[in-house]
């Protein structure tokens, strides 16, 4: 092999490289402009934008009430929306219990509501309170509601409330569904007064979970006072 033809092959493999450098160079480039475009398209032009939410779940919030909670933008980007906080924001609704926010792309956002379900009634002025089982209230009424358990205590007092809460939380269905009447005249006074006429001396929320154990086991020994207060020394006579 000549001088010249070793020349002129060594000048094409370099041309070659430089050629492969140049198409490896072209591909990068078009796939970050690739890149670019998607990443435009999804986080800044109106194409996948926010144009509907669908709410679902809801019967005593109004569709209005839970948009307006969740304050979406029309027009915001999906990708854009910070799902956690609208559903932070829906879930301060008193009514709501549980919110999903999910993306249904291209362009709708869905609130799947669970709202409180009604447990307890508080008289207030010239209505009701109504409370769910952990004595949250979230709504009012003019009307006595049919097959609630009526609360008897300050509807003001958020800390009563909280402990009553916590009391008919740790009840067992059987155990509500005798429940007539509950009274807190204070935090440490709580009593269950029974459909039967029986009257469950409970005094604070401490230690519910065991109270409602042992009245479980007082109860079908009967009585007409049964005293879980010290749940340790319990009583019925």
């Amino acid at each position: 092999m000549s001088l010249s033809d070793a020349t002129t092959r060594l000048d094409l493999r370099r041309r070659q490289e430089r050629q492969h450098r140049w198409l490896r160079i072209g591909g990068i480039a078009v796939a970050a402009l690739a890149l670019a475009a998607v990443a435009y398209l999804v986080w800044f032009s109106p194409v996948f934008a926010a144009r509907e939410i669908t709410v679902t779940g809801n019967k005593l919030l109004s569709k209005t009430d839970v948009v307006a909670a969740a304050q979406v933008v029309p027009g915001t980007p999906m990708a854009r929306l910070d799902v956690d906080a609208i559903a932070d924001r829906v879930a301060g609704l008193p009514a709501v219990a549980r919110v999903t926010v999910s993306r249904d792309w291209p362009d709708r956002l869905t609130l799947a509501i669970t709202e409180r379900t009604a447990h307890l009634s508080i008289p207030a002025g010239a209505g009701y309170l109504i409370a769910d089982e952990s004595g949250v209230v979230f709504q009012a009424v003019p009307d006595q509601p049919s097959g609630l358990v009526r609360v008897v205590a300050d509807p003001s007092n958020q800390g009563v409330l909280a402990d009553v809460g916590a009391v008919f939380s740790a009840l067992s269905d059987q155990q509500r569904a005798q429940v007539n009447r509950l009274e807190a005249p204070s935090r440490d006074g709580i009593v269950l007064r029974m459909r039967d006429g029986a009257k469950v001396i409970w005094g604070s929320a401490d230690e519910s979970s065991l109270k409602s154990q042992v009245l479980a086991r007082l109860l079908p020994l009967g009585g007409d006072i049964f005293d879980v207060s010290a749940p340790a020394f319990p009583a019925r006579r």
